[in-house]
């Protein structure tokens, strides 16, 4: 990637091991590993440009995609590698950006995100294809399906309940509740 160069302290690559230059992309500093074109982008900055369509162009207008038979320094294809957060030294997670974009970042919810090359490309290409908002409606649905499972499930208990002869008013279970309270208080006294 191409960019101005952005004062940030040194970090070591989590692939390379080698010490991270600073750059600046748009408004935001970051790091980028020049052996692996790797990118260490801390979680605020990674925020701003998810929200931000002019950062979004920054990162674009700097990208320069991979030949195709390079693969992130040497790991071979289809090998999972975890990687170290540059910053605290664990082991990242692994996640899938918005559940389906179908980028594999590696995250430190505390320090950022490791952005292997081409990733954080792919990435702004998602959001400007609408790629959140098609997160967020299908989130909404999951939401909705186990709401209306938890509805059934609650049905089919008060069913149950009643025809086992157990259905009981909120009086029955507070009442209940209450002495259950004082055994416990008398046993542990």
């Amino acid at each position: 990637m191409q960019a101005t160069a952005a004062e940030l302290s040194v970090l070591k690559c989590p692939r390379c091991h080698v010490d991270m230059s600073s750059v600046t992309i748009g408004a935001e500093a970051m790091r980028e590993c020049e052996r692996c074109a790797g990118l260490w982008v801390e979680a605020g900055a990674f925020e701003k440009i998810c929200a931000d369509r002019e950062q979004q162009s920054a990162v674009l207008g700097t990208a320069v995609p991979a030949p195709a038979q390079q693969t992130a320094s040497g790991v071979g294809a289809g090998q999972i590698q975890y990687a170290p957060c540059p910053q605290c030294g664990q082991l990242m997670n692994r996640i899938n950006f918005a559940r389906c974009s179908g980028v594999i970042v590696d995250f430190c919810k505390g320090h950022g995100t490791w952005f292997d090359r081409d990733e954080l490309r792919e990435i702004v290409e998602f959001i400007r294809g609408g790629g959140l908002e098609t997160s967020r409606q299908k989130e909404k649905i999951e939401i909705e399906s186990e709401r209306e499972n938890l509805r059934i499930d609650q049905i089919v208990a008060s069913k149950r309940a009643d025809s086992l002869g157990l259905n009981f008013s909120d009086d029955d279970r507070a009442g209940g509740l209450s002495a259950a309270r004082g055994l416990l208080k008398f046993l542990i006294d």
